[in-house]
């Protein structure tokens, strides 16, 4: 069974779970012939044996622990081997693998359990010794391994026998069938498969991330004494449970709903080695540059808790720039081949797609875009972030240990979002405008001037006189058949049009606005805009901040081919007259000065907004500005070539 969101560990099964475990399984287990005497245990069968004494010495002394957090545990394998539970020990032979490395490890993880400051460290060393030497080399029940097979491991592991093979060690002499299980001796040590969640221990490369994935202010194991098996009252008065279950909780992890010591999953983990981790915040926190105020509680028209008042939210900004960018990283460094269309079990193939995909889902559901990708060749160019010579091999995974952090934001958290501002949730306010979210325009077949040939009364294509099909209508294509229109209530006064730009980073952003003339509805069509193709239309786009702060402005204007441009439009950059759907890009490089995504408001509610601004008319020209028909407002992340 599958616990993606809390683990569940086993320790000290005895007894009598066991021998009901091992009487309903026994079927399913091969006959072993006995090749000594199986009147004996396991454990005084391993005794007997001299060419063993190095490895019955370290099983004397090694604690059987399921978990790092195993404090009660005291049973050595020794007394595990000795009792009436039936297992498969491999055994690797004198000489045949370090002794003196694990016997070292054994002293210095008791020697640091003997002090309070040192006992958890102490506890890691003997949980390591236990996991990776011990249960390494002993599965429940009676195993045949003149057979080919899959043989489970007491540590999870799932490793495969064949004839004369264990996990491609050789197996020596014969089997030795005891009282409560089969002996074998190996020609050196069975090889432990680190998973990923055992690799961000192991390897002293990693320890920035796994220092943080660990730390006990996000991952914790408890006992869970619903779950476990209790056996009797020991001298003191207290259970002694025969099965004991702690339930470990990893609020990174499992906010994402990953098992990185799952050994029937499949990830890859793309993890920076401690030089790249430096350089990975340093990179990811330049985004996340939080403010040290932000006003909130917006009401409609405005913040209804100003700085001015002192309501503003006040934050240690340095401090949630850390955890911000931290938490990041972390949750957004796992990826799954199912999310990639590849089946979820370890392939090669795996490697090859993410070293060259156009684009990478994590498991948190931020896409990673390749910058090497070109248009035309899919998932075809190397992306120099991820490189096979930094691939290490988990038994459920992958891992990409980066020397180096080469992912920039721009091609990853910065997002592109986009908006039609049909809703109250992006249109936020409105004044001087005929209606107060403006009026929803929906194109169909009787309303839509769209491209098209022309056609004369008799229903004829028109051509000109080289012969050429003339065309007629707004060419381009509209989203989803339908814009918003906002026009100007009053000449002598202006019309202001906010929008919500929620979730920005302290990024760069190229800010879009697709539009569309009036004449693209045969609804709001005048001779002069049906003859002419063009909109009298002029506006200032402005962003503004949760402070109610201008960050910058340009004003736009569409003119008439030799017009003058008034006070309004001076300094506009002057567009030409729009007759089809139009793209305008109102800032090619715009920079928020800080972080809105996930600020600790009390309502959740602060944001930066785009203002369009269409100004008064009148003049000598008593002119009147045309309506600003939005099909949809796009921002995405500036990315140099």
């Amino acid at each position: 069974m599958k616990y993606p969101i809390n683990h569940l560990f086993k320790g000290c099964a005895f007894a009598l779970s066991a021998i009901a475990l091992a009487t309903a399984c026994s079927d399913d287990h091969f006959d072993v012939v006995a090749q000594g005497s199986a009147d004996k245990t396991l454990w005084e069968n391993i005794e007997g044996n001299k060419d063993l004494s190095d490895f019955k010495d370290l099983l004397s002394r090694i604690t059987f622990m399921k978990s790092e957090n195993d404090k009660a545990a005291t049973l050595k394998f020794s007394e595990l081997l000795a009792s009436n539970q039936s297992f498969t020990v491999v055994a690797p032979l004198n000489g045949t693998f370090d002794y003196k490395a694990w016997s070292d490890t054994i002293n210095k993880a008791n020697t640091l359990r003997a002090e309070e400051a040192t006992e958890r460290e102490g506890r890691r060393l003997m949980y390591i010794a236990s996991s990776q030497f011990a249960m390494n080399h002993i599965a429940r029940f009676n195993s045949n391994l003149a057979q080919n097979q899959t043989i489970h491991l007491l540590n999870g592991k799932n490793v495969q026998s064949v004839p004369g093979k264990f996990n491609d060690v050789e197996v020596t002499g014969q089997q030795l069938l005891g009282s409560n299980g089969v002996l074998y001796t190996l020609q050196g040590i069975n090889p432990f498969a680190y998973n990923i969640y055992d690799f961000l221990s192991a390897d002293p490369a990693i320890s920035s991330v796994n220092a943080y994935i660990k730390d006990p202010a996000i991952e914790s194991e408890t006992f869970n004494e619903d779950l476990s098996v209790p056996g009797s009252m020991n001298e003191n008065g207290d259970m002694v449970y025969i099965d004991s279950i702690y339930t470990r909780t990893n609020l990174l992890l499992d906010a994402i709903g990953i098992s990185l010591d799952d050994e029937d999953s499949c990830y890859v983990a793309v993890i920076p080695d401690n030089n790249a981790w430096a350089e990975a915040l340093e990179k990811v926190k330049k985004v996340m540059n939080y403010g040290t105020t932000y006003s909130y509680g917006w009401d409609g028209t405005k913040f209804t808790y100003s700085s001015a008042r002192g309501s503003a939210l006040k934050l240690n900004a340095d401090s949630l720039i850390e955890a911000k960018a931290k938490e990041a990283i972390i949750k957004n460094m796992f990826f799954q081949p199912y999310r990639m269309g590849l089946e979820s079990k370890k392939d090669r193939k795996i490697v090859e797609y993410m070293e060259t995909a156009d684009s990478l889902i994590s498991s948190s559901m931020v896409t990673f875009y390749n910058p090497a990708a070109k248009k035309g060749q899919p998932n075809s160019n190397q992306n120099p972030a991820l490189r096979a010579e930094y691939v290490e091999d988990a038994s459920n995974g992958y891992i990409f240990k980066l020397p180096s952090y080469g992912f920039d934001p721009a091609y990853s958290f910065v997002n592109r979002f986009y908006f039609q501002p049909l809703s109250s949730y992006y249109t936020i306010n409105t004044s001087g405008c005929t209606s107060s979210m403006g009026t929803t325009v929906l194109l169909s077949s009787t309303n839509y001037n769209n491209y098209r040939e022309m056609k004369d009364e008799n229903g004829e294509v028109v051509k000109d006189e080289n012969g050429k099909v003339v065309m007629t209508g707004v060419q381009g294509e509209v989203l989803n058949n339908m814009y918003q229109r906002f026009a100007i209530q009053n000449s002598s006064q202006e019309m202001k049009v906010d929008f919500r730009l929620p979730d920005v980073y302290s990024a760069d952003y190229v800010i879009k606005m697709t539009l569309v003339p009036s004449n693209i509805n045969f609804d709001d069509v005048n001779e002069e805009a049906q003859a002419d193709f063009y909109e009298n239309l002029c506006f200032v786009a402005e962003i503004i901040d949760d402070d109610d702060k201008s960050l910058g402005s340009v004003t736009y204007a569409y003119v008439k081919e030799g017009e003058k441009t008034d006070k309004n439009k001076a300094n506009a950059i002057v567009i030409d007259p729009m007759t089809g759907v139009t793209e305008l890009t109102l800032f090619p490089k715009f920079h928020f000065p800080k972080c809105y995504v996930d600020v600790p408001c009390p309502t959740g509610n602060t944001f930066a907004r785009l203002r369009i601004t269409v100004p008064k008319g009148g003049g000598r020209d008593k002119i009147v500005y045309a309506p600003i028909n939005i099909v949809q407002v796009t921002c995405e992340p500036y990315r140099a070539e």
